[in-house]
């Protein structure tokens, strides 16, 4: 039986490996035409697409002996080196033709500009690009390698030369979960309720890993007539879908949490020069010291209503050492928290001119913080308000607190307003790199603010 049988689905995709597999099949004939066998290939996607099934079909349908580069998460430099170089040398002397597979190689590789990339990553980049330009010098070899995030990988291994043959593996559309849920569904005896087709349209976004789990979730659950009815098909569907399932998000939504996040940012770090990294995540602004009194306006005090950040002595420190010393924070620094946060609203109208639904956390957080504030006592004797306490507040109190939250909402977000207006160009420019990485580490992103353009403050 063909190994492609074990794919469903992916009909261009599987052409593509079909394609690969006639030429190594037949390699003298290619070779005496003077072509070159392709020498790397790669296979990348989402998580469960079946990366690793594919490059078991190839070396099946080809029958290449196969030799795997294994590492840990925690392997040393020295220990992934020694694997790769133990592997090569193996298929070097290997008398038939010979497959070395590396799982996953985005995750111990530099980033695509090859900047600020750690001693091990760069070694490791080194001592694989050596080997597999040493590949030319035996014919029998081939590198086939899978990654997640593919556009990750620095230019020196994509590169025509090294990786002939990138093959994208991405989430199934409809026709291709209907073939994938058909293959699962008639391995088994019990009978489903819903047809493949059916159950195909309610799994948008769902990988063929995900597919798989949901048919034997709903063959556990079958009863003693083998039969998996409707309601027990869609309950595990939205099972997995809140579990396994991570959210597909549009190329608009990054765009809009990107400025957000990036407007924050600027508004942040007119105020603090604290550690960071910039990111897509929700209700972030980007700084170490003020996320950290964000994140904890969230959560509720003790009796003292303390509002604890990292140590005024320490939150200026770059340095990657967690820190377990706090201190009370002043009422400047919870609005310069509330001005970052609005920095978020300021660049969508700046950017969009118009304000879109990301912002419910944000403000969120602002009535948290605005609280606290009274609540210590912050905003004067007359506006303490303590949700705890069990006396009963006059409907005039809780106006004039209203009044004056909202005074306060204003002129954080006129300071915010200004800052991110003098930093437009920048802020345009970060955001595309920021949709395409998703996050950036803070020296990286102040090495790309000096060549972009500092940041204009007060």
């Amino acid at each position: 039986m063909s190994a492609f049988n074990r794919i469903a689905g992916y009909k261009k995709e599987k052409e593509e490996l079909g394609a690969l597999v006639e030429i190594f099949n037949n390699r003298k004939k290619y070779e005496l035409k003077g072509a070159t066998l392709p020498k790397g290939i790669i296979f990348y996607g989402p998580a469960g697409t079946g990366k690793t099934l594919f490059s078991e079909v190839l070396a099946q349908e080809c029958s290449l002996k196969r030799i795997n580069i294994s590492i840990s998460d925690s392997a040393s430099e020295n220990n992934i080196c020694r694997e790769i170089r133990k592997a090569f040398l193996q298929g070097a002397k290997s008398k038939i033709p010979t497959m070395i597979f590396f799982d996953e190689l985005d995750k111990v590789l530099p980033n695509e500009r090859e900047e600020y990339y750690t001693d091990r990553s760069k070694a490791i980049l080194a001592q694989l690009l050596t080997l597999i330009d040493g590949m030319e010098k035996v014919n029998n070899i081939v590198f086939v390698a899978t990654c997640n995030d593919y556009y990750s990988l620095p230019e020196s291994i994509t590169r025509a030369g090294r990786f002939d043959k990138k093959i994208c593996l991405d989430l199934p559309d409809c026709a291709a979960r209907t073939a994938i849920l058909n293959m699962y569904m008639k391995a088994s005896p019990t009978k489903f309720e819903m047809p493949a087709e059916s159950i195909a349209k309610l799994t948008g976004g769902f990988s063929p890993a995900a597919l798989k789990t949901l048919v034997n979730d709903c063959i556990l659950v079958s009863d003693e007539n083998n039969d998996i009815f409707e309601n027990t098909i869609r309950e595990k569907i939205i099972e997995i879908k809140e579990e396994d399932i991570p959210s597909e998000r549009s190329e608009q939504s990054y765009t809009v949490d990107a400025v957000r996040n990036i407007g924050a940012f600027v508004v942040a770090r007119a105020y603090s020069s604290s550690d960071y990294v910039l990111t897509v995540e929700e209700n972030k602004v980007c700084n170490g010291f003020l996320d950290a009194i964000i994140n904890g306006a969230a959560y509720d005090y003790d009796d003292d209503d303390e509002v604890y950040y990292y140590d005024e002595d320490e939150k200026n420190d770059d340095s990657d050492t967690p820190k377990n010393t706090y201190s009370l924070c002043s009422k400047a620094d919870l609005l310069a928290a509330i001005t970052a946060l609005l920095g978020g609203f300021a660049a969508e109208e700046l950017i969009f001119n118009k304000i879109y639904d990301n912002l419910k956390s944000s403000f969120d957080s602002i009535d948290n913080i605005l609280f606290k504030m009274s609540a210590c006592g912050m905003l004067g004797t007359e506006l303490y308000y303590n949700k705890y306490n069990d006396y009963t507040y006059s409907e005039k109190m809780l106006e004039r607190l209203e009044e004056a939250f909202l005074t306060i909402k204003l002129e954080c977000y006129e300071k915010a307003k200004e800052q991110v207006k003098k930093n437009e160009t920048l802020i345009k420019k970060l955001v595309p790199l920021l949709i395409k990485r998703k996050s950036i580490e803070k020296d990286e992103c102040e090495a790309l603010i000096v060549e972009l353009g500092e940041i204009i403050s007060d």
